[in-house]
């Protein structure tokens, strides 16, 4: 039977492309029938875009009436919104008897990560609070892709890689692999782990990691350099050094990038 999905926080970066995965022709309305987006304001540009599409869009508060019937249900909302917030769907969903719930984990692995930051403590908290409300119930699945590939372009000499000036900085050793997953890449993998988590819910574990490449700084300069024809000098600065400024500064999210 086909399942119906509810997204919640997907005016943002992320979200429309996991709205536009769950209604891709190839699943729906075969395996995705209802595909509902929770939204502040619903006639705002972007909620209408995601109603163009084809999706059931609701303005408000979270209720156990809006996740009627539900089966599975994607939280994006940004990390500006208070865990109460996040509690408080997680609660409707749950009790609206919401199968499979994917939290806003789409980030890099906390668990792997040797040092503490107030939004990644937040995730990890609403996550097992999550898997202690909705135990028996409620299967619970953390995502993580690593970095966005757009990202890494789109916010460019903001994070280290300053292609007009052909100059990328990266603090620690530039060889040094990491994840990185186009969000597209993202949606295509909720709308195939919610099929498998709500036929099996022990097929798919409560952690996973997503890489689309792995890829070094180094690694970057090299494939950009000779798409464009010209060398890129990779500097490096002190590891340490960045990691503290992100600690003593948490609202630097750039040197957590970098």
């Amino acid at each position: 039977m086909p399942i119906n999905v509810a997204i919640a926080g997907a005016t943002g970066h992320l979200g429309p492309n996991i709205v536009r995965a769950f209604l891709d022709s190839s699943v729906h309305p075969s395996q995705v029938n209802r595909v509902v987006v929770f939204t502040r304001t619903a006639t705002s540009a972007a909620a209408q875009g995601l109603k163009d599409l084809g999706a059931e869009v609701i303005e408000g508060a979270p209720s156990v009436e809006g996740f009627k019937d539900i089966d599975v249900f994607v939280s994006v909302l940004n990390d500006r919104v208070p865990t109460d917030a996040r509690d408080a769907y997680t609660q409707a969903a749950i009790e609206a008897g919401v199968k499979v719930y994917f939290p806003n984990d789409f980030v890099a692995d906390p668990r792997v990560l040797d040092f503490e930051h107030p939004v990644y403590k937040m995730k990890v908290a609403h996550a097992n609070s999550a898997r202690e409300m909705g135990s028996g119930k409620t299967k619970v699945i953390s995502v993580y892709p690593g970095q966005f590939l757009e990202y890494l372009f789109g916010a460019g000499a903001l994070i280290g890689l300053d292609t007009v000036n052909r100059t990328y900085t990266v603090a620690g050793q530039p060889n040094n692999k990491f994840s990185n997953t186009s969000t597209a890449d993202v949606g295509s993998a909720l709308v195939r782990l919610s099929l498998l988590a709500i036929e099996n819910p022990a097929s798919v574990p409560d952690h996973i990691r997503l890489s689309g490449d792995a890829v070094s700084v180094a690694g970057l300069a090299k494939i950009v350099g000779d798409e464009r024809g010209e060398t890129i000098e990779v500097k490096t600065t002190d590891a340490a050094e960045t990691k503290q400024k992100f600690i003593d500064n948490p609202a630097d999210l750039l040197s957590l990038v970098k």
